[in-house]
């Protein structure tokens, strides 16, 4: 029963680990967006994508939500044709 345990927490770990190794912190994926709203060339809706996902990430950072900042910015990046790079 022991070992059950102490398995479930150390998978719990590796697991917890690996989940916020999957979102770069959001202060980087802002570096990102800032970048591609300084591209030349950006369609209006490409611009309204980025500057909507501005917004949901400063937001996101204020609450110290990594995940949803993450996110907001990748979708953003996406629709406006930008790779996001890791």
């Amino acid at each position: 029963m022991k070992y059950a345990l102490k398995m479930t927490a150390t998978l719990a770990v590796a697991l917890a680990y690996t989940t916020s190794l999957a979102y770069a912190d959001c202060e980087s994926d802002m570096l990102q967006l800032e970048q591609a709203l300084n591209k030349p060339g950006l369609t209006p809706e490409a611009k309204a994508a980025l500057d909507k996902a501005t917004t949901v990430s400063v937001a996101a950072m204020k609450k110290d939500d990594d995940a949803t900042c993450h996110k907001a910015i990748a979708e953003a990046l996406a629709k406006a044709g930008i790779p996001m790079t890791p």
